[in-house]
């Protein structure tokens, strides 16, 4: 397995398979996920015998929220 980048999305890729079908790959999921709506943060292409497995990962999703004054108190108790 090698990464790389594609389009600006990390691509883990069976080194057996040609640049050419990993980069169609890519292509063709990204224009699957943005058709419905969806961002792709990182893509896995594996060999097994006869078939490909495409394993794509939407991007993590962080938030800070705020404790309440009352409940960051409680906490240090």
């Amino acid at each position: 397995m090698c990464t790389i980048i594609i389009q600006g999305i990390p691509v883990a890729a069976d080194s057996s398979l040609p640049q050419e079908q990993i980069n169609q790959l890519v292509s063709e999921l990204k224009q699957t996920w943005t058709w419905e709506g969806r961002q792709v943060g990182r893509i896995e292409i594996i060999c097994a015998g006869p078939m490909i497995h495409l394993l794509a990962y939407e991007p993590p999703v962080f938030q800070r929220i705020p404790l309440k004054h009352s409940e960051s108190k409680g906490a240090n108790q």
